[in-house]
């Protein structure tokens, strides 16, 4: 799995698929927290940037609970995207069979 968490632009991307602006506030994000790349050359490690330039990065072979939290608000989001697209298509099929029989 893919993870590249962005705090700046409350960005957060599993395996190609991304959302911005999400609501992170309630994932405890680390303060000083830049972004986290996750298995970016698929060996099950990554990195977490960190704001200032007397902040070193840290490498990790394990991924932060706080990044489960995150995942968790990016397939809310996927989700709730995927209701609202088949309830549009349910009332768009729904006004075509309304137009066919008056």
């Amino acid at each position: 799995m893919r993870v590249v968490i962005i705090k700046s632009t409350n960005t957060v991307m599993k395996d190609g698929v991304f959302r911005d602006d999400l609501d992170l506030s309630s994932c405890g994000l680390p303060d000083n927290l830049w972004a986290l790349q996750w298995n970016e050359q698929g060996d099950e490690s990554g990195h977490i940037e960190y704001k200032g330039a007397d902040v070193q990065n840290d490498s990790i072979t394990e991924l932060p609970s706080w990044v489960t939290s995150c995942l968790t608000v990016l397939q809310a989001k996927l989700d709730a995207e995927e209701a609202e697209r088949i309830a549009a298509e349910e009332a768009a099929a729904a006004a075509a069979e309304a137009e066919a029989n008056p």
